[in-house]
This record gives C-alpha cells, sequence and structure tokens, in this order.
C-alpha cells in the first residue's frame, strides 16, 4: 500500500505515513482507558535532580569534558523519550532533525544578536547590580527574546506541515527546538566556566520544560484554527508563549539575584528556593507529558 498523499511505501499496520503525517484511509484510533503515573519516576527524578545539584558543589576541579557530555546527554535522551510518547503516530524524523538544527544553529547566534540590544537598554532603565536590573534582564534578555525566538522558529516550521495533525504533535515540535537551543546555550554557556556549573545547569532542563507547555498550547491552538476559531487560536498560542516566558523569567529572576547579591542569607533562601522550583518543575514536567501524550486527539 502507498500514502495517497505523497506516494511513499506504507507498511502493514502503519495507520499513518511516516513521510508525511497522513492518514491511512479505514485505519483506526485507539485511544488508552487508563492512565498511571507512578510514584517512582517522580521520586527518581527528584533524587537525580537533588544528585546533580549536590555534585556541582564538589566537581570545581572535574572532568569538563565529561561534565559537558552530561549536559549534551541529557537532551538527547529528553528528546528520545517525548518522541516515544508520540506513540500513536510518530512524526518524521527529517522534521525533527531540522527543528533541533534550528535550535541549535540558527537560535543562539539570532537571541545573542537581539539580548545584546535589549541589555543595554535594561542598564540605562535600571543601574548594573540592582535587583530590579536582574529581574529586567530574567524576564525581557533571557526569558522574553529566547522563548519569542523559539516560537518563530517552531511557527514558521510547523504549523502547516501536513504530519501536524495531532494535538501532541505540538509538545514534541516545541521540545525538541527547545532542547537543541538548549544543548548549544549549555556548551556556550560551560566556555570558560568549571565541571560544577555543567551539574548545575544539568540538573534543571529548564528549555525542554518550558518548551512543553508551549507545546502544549501550541497543540490546542492548531485543532482550534482547523475548527474555525481563529480568534481562540490565536489566544491560546499566545498563552502558551505568555506561560514560558513567565515560568522561564521567575527561575532565571531567582538564580540572577542570587548571582548578583553578596547578602549571604538572601543567597541561601534562592538557592533553596531554586532547589525547590526545580524539583518541582522537573516532577511537573514528567506529570505533564505523560497525561498530554495520553490525552492527545486528533487536530
Amino acid at each position: 500500500m502507498f500514502c495517497s498523499k505523497c506516494g511513499k511505501e506504507l507498511k502493514p499496520g502503519q495507520k499513518f505515513c511516516g513521510h508525511c503525517g497522513t492518514m491511512v484511509p479505514g485505519a483506526e484510533i485507539i485511544q488508552k482507558d487508563t492512565f498511571y503515573v507512578r510514584k517512582l519516576p517522580l521520586v527518581m527524578i527528584v533524587l537525580m535532580t537533588l544528585g546533580l545539584i549536590i555534585t556541582s558543589f564538589t566537581m570545581g576541579a572535574g572532568s569538563m569534558t565529561f561534565a559537558m557530555g552530561i549536559s549534551c546527554l541529557q537532551g538527547i535522551v529528553l528528546i528520545f523519550l517525548i518522541y516515544r510518547l508520540d506513540r500513536i503516530e510518530p512524526e518524521p524524523l527529517s522534521l525533527l532533525v531540522k527543528l533541533f538544527l534550528f535550535g541549535a544553529v540558527l537560535l543562539p547566534i539570532v537571541a545573542m544578536i537581539i539580548e545584546s540590544v535589549i541589555e543595554v537598554v535594561v542598564d540605562v532603565v535600571s543601574g548594573p547590580g540592582t535587583i530590579l536590573n536582574s529581574i529586567l534582564n530574567a524576564f525581557l534578555v533571557a526569558a522574553f527574546t529566547e522563548e519569542i525566538c523559539k516560537y518563530a522558529v517552531l511557527k514558521k516550521m510547523t504549523w502547516r506541515h501536513p504530519a501536524f495533525n495531532f494535538r501532541f504533535d505540538g509538545v514534541v515540535y516545541s521540545t525538541t527546538v527547545a532542547i537543541g537551543f538548549e544543548v548549544v546555550e549549555n556548551l556556550l554557556y560551560l566556555i570558560g566556566s568549571d565541571a560544577g556549573t555543567a551539574y548545575l545547569r544539568s540538573a534543571f532542563p529548564g528549555h525542554c520544560i518550558f518548551g512543553i507547555y508551549m507545546g502544549y498550547y501550541y497543540g490546542q491552538a492548531k485543532s482550534l484554527e482547523l475548527m474555525g476559531d481563529v480568534k481562540r487560536s490565536v489566544r491560546m498560542r499566545r498563552k502558551g508563549v505568555l506561560v514560558a516566558i513567565l515560568i522561564h523569567g521567575i527561575y532565571d529572576s531567582v538564580a540572577m539575584v542570587c548571582s548578583g547579591s553578596e547578602n549571604e542569607i538572601l543567597i541561601l533562601m534562592g538557592m533553596l528556593a531554586l532547589v525547590v522550583i526545580m524539583c518541582v518543575l522537573n516532577v511537573n514536567a514528567y506529570k505533564n507529558i505523560k497525561r498530554f501524550a495520553h490525552e492527545d486527539t486528533p487536530v
């Protein structure tokens, strides 16, 4: 049997074309009736997060090559896990590779140029070294710029793609772009740093988590547009970007205020807050992608 849209040969039992995503005529979609999130994976996530954080305080003189490898490996593993959760209709690998490369190559360059301009404005508005300056840098320079850039690539490359025909596809696309960006950002950030910094950044796959939330709303927006509700679709996409910016900005704000302060009590409180934020967001991200995958429906 061959695909009616692109003409590629279909394997026996395929419900969707692996190349263009077109549904095979007569194929039935059977959704799971039960959904469980066992506690053991959540406990393991918390222990791994805490382990990487604690290791970051003792590995300053460790192997930088090994530490950077862990930082990169984390992103690759996350892409594989999210891809495996997309069980109804796996996305074309060619599209995912393009999304990853755009996130890894183009986005860091564009983001750095825009961030350098906004950073100058922020320093003029608020004096460098102040708490206000740290918060503005977190929300405007980092969170706003990076999430808008990721969304721009996501929208351009996937919105009209024929493979985008299930809501969970939005999560797969969004996290693929985000992880590509995160892998390269970590490598750039770690140039001149120590191994401890690499372990600390590995403890929190921030961009992947931000991408999960953006992708969730992005997938719903696609469904709304195909139902003819364009206005709600636009609002849903905006909501996804705003939620990603909010989570990103809050995390970066705490991190930047701590790094720029000389108050030991404030630093201690901030570090404790970061540990809690890391664990909560990592656990919630795992629970949410499991739930989003289970509730997946055609757009």
